[in-house]
């Protein structure tokens, strides 16, 4: 009998080339811990939107809850199991609530749409023409810092739950579509 084993990649690598793992199974062979630091959270948060972007078929294990609302992060690619039990039970709530493709942004020329479909959230869709490129920019950030002149475009995306920050670093929520789930058109 053969057995499969999946490849165990540690988050540094993940974090420098996540398109490498693109529609791939990877597992994350430690812990992503949450809960003693805000701005760490972010920074986690970053790196599982960035792979559920990418499609990335993440067996990951929670220790500890991040600083935000589920509702805020629910889209991200799931917890496959915690540390302990309050852990677990956290990962069945997170995993419950995830969906591929639920809240997420194209690009188009001089636009960003945005979609929203999360459960338990009203259904919304936007187009940001007026500093859609500023947005883009803050949302492809690697570190989450805004540019010169985007204080007001980071306050305005929290506002309207585009967006959280911590530390004087943002995370755009949505992430960018690069994959379409099948079908493409399901709500």
């Amino acid at each position: 009998m053969t057995t499969t084993t999946r490849p165990a990649i540690d988050a540094a690598a993940l974090r420098a080339d996540p398109a490498a793992y693109s529609l791939r199974v990877v597992v994350l062979p430690e812990p992503l811990r949450f809960g003693q630091d805000a701005a760490q959270d972010l920074e986690h948060l970053r790196l599982l939107r960035t792979l559920t972007s990418h499609a990335v078929r993440l067996h990951w294990t929670i220790s500890g809850r991040p600083s935000f609302p589920l509702e805020t992060y629910a889209h991200f690619v799931a917890p496959s199991d915690g540390v302990g039990l309050d852990d677990m039970g956290h990962a069945v709530e997170w995993a419950r609530d995830y969906r591929y493709g639920t809240f997420y942004y194209r690009r188009g020329p001089g636009i960003v749409t945005v979609k929203d479909v999360r459960p338990g959230q009203p259904a919304a869709r936007m187009v940001i023409e007026e500093g859609a490129d500023r947005f883009e920019r803050l949302a492809e950030s690697p570190d989450g810092l805004p540019g010169p002149g985007d204080d007001e475009l980071v306050t305005d995306a929290v506002e309207a739950g585009l967006a959280v920050e911590a530390g004087g670093r943002a995370l755009v929520l949505p992430y960018r579509m690069r994959h379409w789930p099948v079908p493409y058109l399901a709500v």
